[in-house]
């Protein structure tokens, strides 16, 4: 596996985008695919940097962005990441027109209000005595989105997958033939729920670290090739917006260094067969991002 160059579909650069491109280019990282609310970067002579485009204007979840002219600019797809829609017309119509250009949609599925919890629905956060996120926080959110996609025809990739069920919504998406991939971040495979004893901010995610059982199904996932790539989900937010109580801390840790270590033990420990890590590491990101 370290002769395998990695393509991230989920990297945040951050206030210091040459330092994060360094880590990449250190870490094996051939191209890396940025939010549609970051700067564009012209990338290093080892990294590249791919965009995604906003869907709506500024992200405001009601005016659609001029998405045929960021298809010339060269964006790789359009996204709205975690900002709220204003509501679902609007997305049928930003999904009817993306289709309309031939552009892919990369979604981020999670309830504006269910998603506001901090930690998954289960005993650690009740017993810290944490907001919850139940998984259908993502799971209402992603069969809304897979309806979309079935009325609309758009090509999509879903980003970021938490929970079991998310799983299987996958599986009958793709069984149905709809035109659809997607991604989990590393972290997700590696950790659950219990790393938030202590309230370490570093585990503050979204979507959140959820139940073991929904990690083994994310693992199985990935090996089934029901979920299709695997992602950095780096985001090196600044030190005062991680440096809080965990219930105020930035959502996001940085996760490029956790990237290669964490799927080489994922390999060692046989939850991973190596064929399965090339084609989502590699084969399939590659052509997500048309390289």
């Amino acid at each position: 596996m370290s002769d395998l160059a990695f393509y991230d579909l989920a990297c945040r650069l951050g206030e210091q985008p040459t330092q994060t491109l360094a880590l990449a280019e250190q870490h094996g990282v051939s191209a890396v695919l940025t939010p549609p609310d970051e700067g564009r970067h012209p990338g290093t002579a080892g990294t590249q940097v791919l965009a995604l485009g906003p869907m709506t204007a500024g992200l405001d979840g009601e005016q659609l962005s001029e998405m045929a002219r960021l298809q010339r600019s060269g964006v790789v797809g359009v996204a709205q990441g975690y900002a709220p829609w204003k509501n679902t017309r609007v997305q049928l119509n930003a999904m009817r027109y993306a289709k309309s250009l031939g552009i892919r949609v990369f979604l981020s599925p999670l309830d504006p209000v269910l998603g506001l919890g901090v930690a998954h629905d289960g005993a650690v956060a009740q017993r810290l005595g944490l907001e919850t996120q139940p998984s259908a926080a993502e799971t209402i959110a992603l069969a809304r989105d897979l309806q979309l996609v079935a009325e609309t025809g758009v090509s999509a990739h879903m980003g970021r997958l938490s929970s079991a069920e998310s799983v299987r919504l996958m599986a009958r998406a793709k069984r149905e033939g709809l035109d659809v991939t997607c991604d989990v971040a590393i972290s997700h495979l590696l950790w659950d729920e219990a790393k938030i004893e202590g309230y370490d901010f570093t585990y503050r995610l979204q979507p959140v670290l959820r139940s073991q059982d929904d990690r083994k199904a994310l693992l199985s996932g990935v090996e089934a090739g029901i979920i299709d790539a695997i992602v950095s989900d780096h985001s090196p937010w600044p030190v005062a917006e991680k440096r809080l109580p965990f219930a105020q801390a930035k959502p996001g840790t940085e996760t490029l260094g956790l990237w290669r270590s964490g799927i080489e033990r994922l390999l060692a420990e046989g939850s991973l067969s190596d064929a399965r890590a090339r084609e989502a590491l590699n084969v399939l990101p590659r052509r997500l991002l048309g390289l």
